[in-house]
């Protein structure tokens, strides 16, 4: 379990590292406003969402899966994610 989340704690760092440094403050805020109101769940999703918001949506969809589906990730694995993923958007946005 724990080679899992650091498995899936990397990719969320490569796709901050390939996608925040380009982020124009707008999209920043967006993304950040979008995993606050927990808007990666279906049914609360954009309709045509950009590829880079698909990316993170992925990942956020297949740690779910694991966490609560399979059981394969420990419990609170999720949450860090969106932990780690908050912190690194807003702090450019402060």
């Amino acid at each position: 379990m724990a080679d899992r989340a650091a498995d899936l704690r990397m990719e969320l760092a490569g796709l901050l590292s390939q996608h925040e440094p380009t982020l124009r403050e707008y999209e920043r805020t967006d993304l950040l406003q979008l995993e606050q109101r927990c808007a990666w769940r279906p049914g609360s999703r954009p309709t045509r969402p950009e590829p880079m918001v698909v990316a993170f949506l992925n990942l956020f969809d297949r740690a779910e899966q694991e966490e609560l589906t399979d059981r394969t990730l420990a419990a609170g694995t999720v949450d860090a994610l969106r932990r780690e993923f908050r912190a690194q958007i807003a702090r450019e946005t402060v």
